[in-house]
């Protein structure tokens, strides 16, 4: 299973993404599961790799020319692909991907999130995306799709389509018995 892993650059965040970040790269490696990510040589998306690596698993590093430029690719890729621009790094992910996590992140991960969400809401993809709640992080972002639920911006229907799980144990329970919902698309009734 190719597993699509949005998460932090950033070497300033505590600890513990940190330690998560290992945790589920461990259990990728552990599976066997391929990581589809980022590319970066920096922050919890690092050690992500590291532990996948180190535990027997492959990895896919994206990362857009700008930032291979500047030194912050992953040296120990099992394949690396560097796009022309973020927008086709996250499409490339989405491409090599069958199943979507996020752990704590900023704003790019924010971004690859809602990407990914809007296309499934118009039916581009169907594949599952897991929120790994790290000390109540998703929490301010769950409540802000339950408001834009409420205020009739996102259906009830794709306000579903994000699934928050206490830890990766939990995120890669729910990818495994995961099974596509039919829900209609943004102007469908």
């Amino acid at each position: 299973m190719n597993v699509c892993v949005y998460c932090s650059s950033s070497d300033r965040v505590p600890e513990k993404y940190f330690e998560v970040a290992r945790a589920l790269g461990r259990l990728l490696g552990e599976r066997k599961n391929n990581l589809v990510f980022g590319g970066g040589n920096t922050g919890p998306m690092h050690a992500l790799a590291i532990a996948v690596k180190e535990s027997g698993g492959r990895v896919l590093s994206v990362i857009p020319k700008l930032f291979d430029e500047r030194g912050l690719t992953y040296d120990h890729s099992d394949e690396l692909v560097v796009t022309k621009d973020l927008q086709e790094r996250r499409m490339t992910m989405i491409k090599h991907s069958d199943v979507f996590l996020a752990l704590p992140g900023g704003y790019g991960t924010l971004e690859e999130i809602t990407e990914n969400l809007v296309l499934r809401q118009l039916h581009l993809h169907q594949r599952p995306l897991a929120l790994v709640d790290v000390d109540g992080f998703w929490k301010p972002f769950t409540a802000f799709l339950d408001q834009l639920t409420e205020g009739g911006f996102v259906k009830p229907e794709h306000r579903a389509l994000v699934h928050v799980a206490e830890s990766p144990e939990s995120a890669l329970a729910f990818v495994d018995r995961y099974a596509p919902v039919d829900v209609p698309d943004k102007w469908g009734d």
